[in-house]
């Protein structure tokens, strides 16, 4: 671990909240509270109040508990809305024992299935990806030095590889623009000579580390520059079973900003289901490329 992880883990005991936050935040962590207590389904407690850092969360499923960091308002509504509210879960779709069978039928034939996390932030829907498939290799992707750092504190599971970099349609170069909407907010913009690297799908997948692994998922939430990676070289969608994204239009009006994904993922044998903030797509074709290493 680096020096900065290290100052995100040794540091502040206390959230960086003004009083108003904390108090909109314990409101928020009772209520979830309550849903799971009245709610047998629930699988994820988060036991510790938003007043400090080191939070703990409760997985009822595995009567186990897990440890994250938050630094502020904006990440413990990550959390609470990763774990709590079961964004990324598939309990909520009719194709969850497909993809269960999938999942289980990559790691039978001792290969891993592979997550790519688009737009990682602090590492939350990492770790719920790495608690919920424990056999999965996962590929966490965030263009924010800071918010990666954080990552890597809370996700310290063996099989993950931090990017620091955007995700676009092709390797190319960037810069990030700062909305000063939090540290969920950081965006992407092209710039030639920018500081920040911009890798592609298809990049990703033909790197060493995806050796004897199958698509799985891949999550994309990128703040808006999902125009640009669904603009071109496309041909990696088919190859992820479950594909979740968020859609910016609600952010960037009269941008047409989904138009691209949109386009694209119309050209698929694919289910469109709308959860949440989420989009899933799911192949309809889920079993045919079981067999087929990534390439």
């Amino acid at each position: 671990m680096n020096n900065q992880a290290e100052k995100l883990t040794d540091n502040n005991i206390l959230t960086n909240m003004s009083i108003g936050k904390h108090a909109k935040t314990t409101y928020r962590w009772l209520l979830a509270l309550f849903k799971f207590l009245c709610n047998r389904n629930r699988r994820f407690c988060l036991i510790s109040p938003p007043l400090i850092c080191n939070q703990t969360i409760y997985d009822r499923l595995t009567r186990k508990f897990l440890r994250v960091r938050i630094r502020d308002n904006v990440d413990f509504y990550v959390v609470n809305e990763i774990f709590c509210d079961n964004d990324y879960g598939f309990e909520k779709l009719k194709r969850q024992s497909d993809i269960d069978k999938y999942y289980q039928k990559v790691v039978s034939s001792n290969r891993a299935p592979l997550i790519v996390d688009c737009g990682a932030n602090c590492g939350m829907a990492t770790k719920y990806f790495a608690t919920t498939f424990p056999q999965a290799r996962i590929i966490a992707i965030e263009p924010e030095k800071g918010n990666l750092e954080l990552a890597k504190v809370n996700s310290k599971e063996a099989d993950i590889i931090f990017l620091l970099a955007g995700v676009g349609n092709s390797d190319a170069r960037g810069k990030i623009s700062d909305p000063k909407l939090g540290n969920w907010a950081y965006r992407i913009e092209d710039d030639l000579n920018g500081p920040t690297n911009i890798i592609s799908i298809n990049t990703i997948l033909s790197e060493e580390y995806c050796e004897n692994s199958m698509p799985f998922i891949i999550k994309i939430d990128i703040e808006g520059f999902e125009s640009n990676l669904f603009s071109k070289n496309t041909e990696w969608i088919d190859k992820f079973p479950v594909l979740i994204i968020e859609l910016h239009d609600w952010m960037l009006p009269k941008t047409a900003n989904s138009r691209n994904f949109l386009k694209e993922i119309s050209k698929l044998d694919r289910d469109f289901i709308y959860a949440g903030e989420n989009v899933f797509s799911i192949s309809n074709t889920i079993f045919e490329d079981c067999d087929r290493r990534p390439r």
